[in-house]
């Protein structure tokens, strides 16, 4: 079902298109309109958490907010509660600029829903919804430098192959035999494959890296805790 993907990414750069040409009079390119109606509905939020709460990377975020302070719609303020953070407030200029913002997604959402009743429009929320929470755990997943399944079983292919070659270089010498022997035997056949334990590409499942970050933590903790001599 791979199509499912690929209509919400069409839309998503639908949307994006439209926001870049529509939104250009605020200085609001490349989406940064995201992230300044993610300040209004949550003023005095610490920047540290913009990313995770976007799903974005920490530098794009960091850039993205020093150019709303740049172009006078956010401020980052000290917070005494904060050490090494700042909490961003959205400026009167970007309140003006939000309202806009706000117009326009009101437009689109009647718009980009035509045609579907009340009840599809809320059974279609219900299902992206529950599309994103599984997204989401993928890209945790990813973020801590897991690897999903498929990369694992590539890689192992790909081993699995070499190690086929390595074989038939050593049974048959002769270069025309093994053309016609690859010919007749895909490379990356995913059946009737042997491939030799240590040298398979480690896989982190969801389980062990939450193992993995409980003991980092606890490790973390426990150097903390201890004194110097």
């Amino acid at each position: 079902m791979k199509e499912v993907l690929r209509e919400v990414e069409a839309i998503a750069r639908c949307s994006e298109a439209i926001s870049s040409i529509e939104f250009k009079h605020l200085k609001l390119s490349r989406g940064l309109h995201l992230y300044l109606t993610f300040v209004c509905e949550n003023p005095g939020e610490p920047a540290g958490t913009v990313p995770n709460r976007l799903k974005v990377k920490r530098a794009a975020a960091s850039r993205a907010l020093q150019k709303l302070e740049d172009e006078g719609l956010v401020v980052l303020r000290e917070a005494p509660n904060l050490r090494k953070d700042k909490r961003v407030y959205p400026t009167e200029t970007g309140k003006s600029a939000y309202l806009f913002i706000q117009d326009e997604g009101e437009y689109s959402d009647e718009s980009s829903l035509r045609g579907l009743s009340p009840d599809e429009t809320a059974q279609l929320l219900d299902m992206l919804y529950r599309v994103r929470l599984n997204v989401e755990k993928d890209w945790n997943f990813v973020q801590k430098g897991g690897r999903r399944p498929y990369i694992h079983e590539y890689y192992n292919r790909l081993i699995a192959a070499e190690a086929q070659e390595k074989e038939l270089d050593q049974q048959h010498p002769d270069a025309e035999f093994k053309q016609e022997n690859k010919e007749l035997n895909p490379t990356f056949s995913k059946q009737g494959e042997t491939v030799e334990s240590d040298r398979q590409v480690s896989l982190w499942t969801y389980e062990e890296s939450a193992e993995q970050d409980a003991k980092r933590n606890l490790e973390g903790k426990q150097s903390g805790d201890r004194k110097p001599d």
